[in-house]
C-alpha cells in the first residue's frame, strides 16, 4: 500500500470506530470495554467488528477465521459503508418514534401543588 492508502485507511478507521461507538450507546448492540483502549465489538450480519482505538487495530471475525483489516484498505471502506448505510437506515426507522416517546414522556402536565 502506499502513503496515501494508509492515511486514507487510518481516516476510515477513525471514522468506523467513532460510528461503531455511537451505534452501540444508541441500539444497546455490541460491546465497549470500558479500559483505556475503548475497544468495540459489534456483529453486522454474520461477521464480528472489532475496532481498537488505542492500538489503532481494525479486524473482522467471519466463520472462516479472522481477517486483519490494518492493512486491507478496500475491505475497510466497504465495511464503513455498510455500517453507515444500516446507521441511516436505523435513524430513519427510529426517528419518529423516538421523537413520539420523548413528546409523551416530557410534554406531560407537571403540577407543582402549594
Amino acid at each position: 500500500m502506499e502513503i496515501e492508502e494508509y492515511r486514507e485507511l487510518d481516516e476510515i478507521k477513525f471514522e468506523l470506530h467513532d460510528l461503531l461507538k455511537e451505534l452501540a450507546i444508541k441500539t444497546g448492540l455490541g460491546y465497549i470495554s470500558d479500559d483505556y483502549t475503548e475497544t468495540i465489538e459489534f456483529d453486522l450480519g454474520d461477521i464480528n467488528i472489532i475496532s481498537d482505538n488505542y492500538y489503532h487495530d481494525l479486524k473482522i471475525i467471519t466463520d472462516e477465521g479472522e481477517i486483519d483489516l490494518n492493512h486491507n484498505l478496500e475491505i475497510a471502506k466497504k465495511i464503513l459503508e455498510e455500517v453507515q448505510k444500516r446507521s441511516e437506515e436505523y435513524e430513519k426507522k427510529t426517528t419518529g418514534k423516538r421523537k413520539n416517546d420523548a413528546e409523551e414522556i416530557f410534554e406531560k402536565d407537571f403540577k407543582i401543588e402549594k
